[in-house]
């Protein structure tokens, strides 16, 4: 890629900052791709498959190679959905949205052997050589912590963390007996369905053998997996993910946070769009699917239309209901997309420093007013350039404020040498609004049923509706297997409320 960065495309996505040069916006990235041409377009198709994220990718290849007459629709002016790879100059790479993917994840781990891609690089997000740095208030100084100190501070939290999974004797083994099929977990343990109703804050002070401060710790971490509010945040959700890494609390960081593929998410993405046989759309966001006797009638903002005997959504939860349905989606329905997710809304930074961080760096800013979360070095691009992986509040402005953004340099007693950020801010995405779309408590009870079956011939898609990894590359394509089996098996279409 080192030879070719320099002539890939742009997104029109994301933005880079450099001290001397300030704020450019757009990325250079090979996940922009040209659409078909307008000429070779159909006005019908056997299916319509709205967004070329992973899932979108999969069902829309899949279906294809089925015999199925099938055209992609994307937003967006490049595909990946919330998963996408730019490049430098020199051909550096940067994972600016989901990056990290592990063999304990069977489907994204099926797809990377499939196309010779199982090959990965290493994260060590806290590593126990780097430097501690600790910064929660803009008018305070950074110190320096120990790891030794770090990792006491911390003791107390993780053994009383123990306590907080343990919710049926057996460190929670017998509520989510089987992580990847809800409804047998619900079968198998009638304390699954009352489970699902708990907070992180409800479970935790359920556990009287902990004190306060060790409650209010608990609470801080377990928030902090998917960062939303404890309150917000079903206690099920956490024990679910759990269950995917065998109930064993330390391979969440490993499973979720260590191997990136070495030749980027996009290169994934860009296989499989090759095995795609079908029309494709991009730069043409989706305003109104309408249902009629003659198929469905997939609208774009530009005013065109396609018609479709069936349309699948892999249109994120968080802004599922910008579209206009016709007929209407259930009230349940509706109430589920509005009510049932909260939306995560953490940003993510790519910082470059000259400094050599090979030894490791972590980060914490959390409890105060700096803009930032947490931080850690996420390896050495080349020899005189360091990766910095930072976590964000949303709407701090640090895709227009130069004094927001030059904060990351003082994370340092020395300073960090910070030679450039980039960013794209799921917080503001339209596409997105966020990450991931976390349920509340009560959403398997309420929800769940209703919001996986399909509105007559139109299916809803995604990581969002995964049993296993959801909000991960592999819930994505766990869910268009699901749905590309359920069209090609000819599941009958619901009566509509």
């Amino acid at each position: 890629m080192a030879n070719t960065a320099t002539i890939l495309p742009v997104s029109s996505e994301g933005f880079i900052w450099t001290p001397s040069g300030g704020y450019h916006r757009g990325l250079r990235t090979p996940a922009v791709v040209p659409s078909t041409p307008e000429d070779l377009l159909r006005p019908r198709y056997d299916v319509i498959v709205i967004g070329a994220g992973f899932a979108g990718l999969a069902a829309a290849r899949d279906l294809a190679l089925a015999g199925k007459d099938v055209l992609l629709i994307e937003g967006r002016d490049r595909i990946g959905g919330r998963t996408w790879t730019s490049y430098d100059e020199e051909g550096a790479k940067f994972e600016m949205g989901g990056a990290w993917v592990h063999w304990m994840q069977p489907q994204v781990f099926t797809e990377l052997q499939r196309y010779g891609l199982d090959e990965f690089e290493i994260t060590t997000p806290y590593s126990k050589n780097g430097e501690v740095l600790v910064q929660r208030f803009r008018n305070e100084p950074v110190r320096v912590e120990s790891q030794e100190d770090q990792e006491a501070a911390m003791a107390d939290t993780t053994a009383a963390m123990g306590e907080f999974w343990n919710v049926d004797g057996q460190g929670g083994r017998s509520v989510v007996a089987f992580p990847f099929d809800t409804r047998s977990s619900a079968a198998a343990n009638p304390n699954y369905l009352a489970v699902d109703q708990l907070s992180i804050p409800e479970r935790a002070h359920q556990l009287a053998s902990l004190s306060e401060t060790q409650k209010e710790g608990v609470i801080e971490l377990a928030s902090s997996f998917f960062g939303i509010a404890g309150e917000e945040t079903s206690f099920l959700e956490l024990l679910h993910m759990n269950s995917l890494c065998h109930f064993n609390n330390a391979l969440i960081e490993e499973t979720t946070m260590k191997y990136k593929i070495s030749k980027g998410t996009t290169a994934l993405a860009l296989a499989m769009l090759k095995d795609f046989t079908g029309h494709r759309i991009l730069s043409s966001p989706v305003s109104a699917i309408t249902q009629r006797p003659d198929g469905c009638r997939v609208t774009l903002s530009s005013g065109k239309e396609f018609l479709g005997s069936k349309v699948i959504s892999t249109i994120p939860a968080n802004v599922a209901l910008s579209i206009h349905y016709d007929p209407p989606l259930s009230s349940l329905r509706r109430e589920g997309l509005s009510e049932g997710f909260a939306a995560a809304k953490i940003d993510k930074i790519l910082a470059t420093t000259s400094k050599d961080l090979a030894d490791g760096l972590s980060i914490t800013c959390e409890g105060g007013d700096m803009p930032y979360l947490t931080g850690f070095a996420d390896g050495v691009q080349r020899k005189d350039q360091s990766l910095i992986t930072m976590l964000s509040k949303p709407d701090v402005d640090l895709d227009c404020c130069d004094e927001t953004i030059r904060l990351l340099d003082r994370l340092h007693p020395a300073g960090l040498g910070i030679t450039s950020v980039r960013a794209h801010l799921w917080s503001k995405d339209p596409f997105s609004n966020g990450v991931v779309g976390c349920r509340k408590p009560g959403f398997i009870s309420k929800y769940w049923e209703e919001l996986r079956k399909p509105h007559g011939n139109l299916f809803f898609c995604g990581s969002d509706w995964a049993e296993g990894w959801r909000g991960l590359m592999s819930g994505a394509l766990e869910d268009s297997y699901r749905v590309t089996r359920e069209i090609l098996r000819g599941t009958k279409a619901p009566d509509y409320e």
